[in-house]
C-alpha cells in the first residue's frame, strides 16, 4: 500500500513538473519556430515546425534594419554586461568577505541594511534615481546605466557570496596570516579561487538580468543613441506592427545568445545557489 502511495505521489509530481515546463517553454518554442516562417505560415500553423518551408529571409532582412542594428545592440548590451560583471563581482566579493568574517556590531548592521535593498522594487526609487543621475550629469549615458546596475545587483550578489564564503573555514585565513599574508592577499589568493561555484551562478544571473532588462535602459537611455537588445526590439517593432515575421526574427536574435549561454552554464546555478545559502 505504501509503495502505491509513493508511486502515485511521484506520478503527480512529474505531471506537475512536465506541465510547468510546457507552460514555460511554449512561448520560447513559438518565438523560435516562427522566426523561420513567412507571415502566411505563421497565421496558418503557428505551432508547426516549418519542415520544407524554412526560410532565412526574416533573419537576413532584420539583421541590419534602419531602426535596429543587431550587431550594435549586441555590442552595447555585451559591454553593459561585461562592465557590470567586473565591477559588481570585484566590489561585492570583497565586501562579502569582510561581512562573512565579521558578523557583529557595525558589520552586522551594515549587512542587514544592505539586504534591505532586496526588499525595495526598482520602480519605487526610479524617480529619485533619475534626479540623482541628472544632478551628476549621467542621465542618457552609458556610465549612468552601469552605476544603476551595480547599485541594484549588489545586495543580492553580496547575500549569495557572503553565505558561500561563510562555509570556507576560518583556519585557512589564520594559516595564511601566520605565513605573513595580509587581508588582501588572503582574499585574492586563497578565498577568491574557492568561490568559483558561487561566482558561476552570480555571473549567470547578472548576464540574464542585464540582457533581459527593458525598463531601466528605456528610462535612462531615453531617446539617446544607445539602445540594448530589448529597447532595440521596442524601437524596431513599435506598438502597432503587424509584420509578425519581422517580430519573431528580431526576437530570435535577442533570445539565441542567452539561451545558448544558459544551456552551457546551467549546471552551476544550483550548486552556486545552494552551497552556503543556509548559512547566510
Amino acid at each position: 500500500m505504501k509503495r502505491n502511495k509513493i508511486t502515485v505521489g511521484k506520478i503527480i509530481k512529474h505531471v506537475i513538473l512536465i506541465t510547468a515546463g510546457l507552460i514555460y517553454i511554449t512561448p520560447f518554442y513559438i518565438a523560435i519556430v516562427n522566426a523561420f516562417k513567412t507571415t502566411e505560415d505563421i497565421f496558418k500553423e503557428p505551432l508547426a515546425i516549418p519542415f520544407g518551408r524554412l526560410t532565412l529571409d526574416n533573419l537576413a532582412r532584420n539583421f541590419n534594419s534602419p531602426t535596429f542594428n543587431v550587431l550594435r545592440a549586441y555590442f552595447i548590451t555585451s559591454m553593459l554586461v561585461i562592465l557590470t560583471l567586473i565591477l559588481v563581482i570585484t566590489t561585492s566579493s570583497a565586501l562579502s568577505y569582510i561581512l562573512s568574517r565579521n558578523r557583529k556590531g557595525f558589520f552586522k548592521g551594515a549587512y542587514l541594511i544592505l539586504l534591505g535593498g532586496l526588499l525595495i522594487p526598482l520602480q519605487v526609487v526610479i524617480l529619485p534615481l533619475i534626479q540623482i543621475l541628472r544632478t551628476l550629469h549621467l542621465m542618457l549615458t552609458f556610465q549612468g546605466l552601469v552605476l544603476v546596475y551595480i547599485a541594484w545587483y549588489m545586495p543580492f550578489i553580496t547575500f549569495v557570496l557572503t553565505g558561500y564564503i561563510s562555509t570556507i573555514p576560518n583556519q585557512l585565513d589564520e594559516s595564511a596570516r601566520i605565513d605573513g599574508a595580509g587581508p588582501i592577499l588572503i582574499f585574492y589568493k586563497i578565498i577568491f579561487p574557492l568561490m568559483k561555484p558561487a561566482l558561476a551562478s552570480v555571473v549567470i544571473f547578472i548576464i540574464m538580468w542585464t540582457w533581459n532588462d527593458f525598463v531601466t535602459p528605456l528610462i535612462i537611455f531615453g531617446s539617446s543613441k544607445f539602445y540594448t537588445i530589448t529597447t532595440g526590439i521596442y524601437r524596431a517593432i513599435g506598438q502597432y506592427t503587424q509584420k509578425w515575421d519581422d517580430v519573431f526574427a528580431i526576437l530570435f536574435y535577442a533570445i539565441a545568445p542567452l539561451a545558448v549561454l544558459y544551456l552551457w552554464l546551467q549546471k552551476h546555478i544550483i550548486s552556486g545557489m545552494t552551497e552556503g545559502s543556509l548559512k547566510a
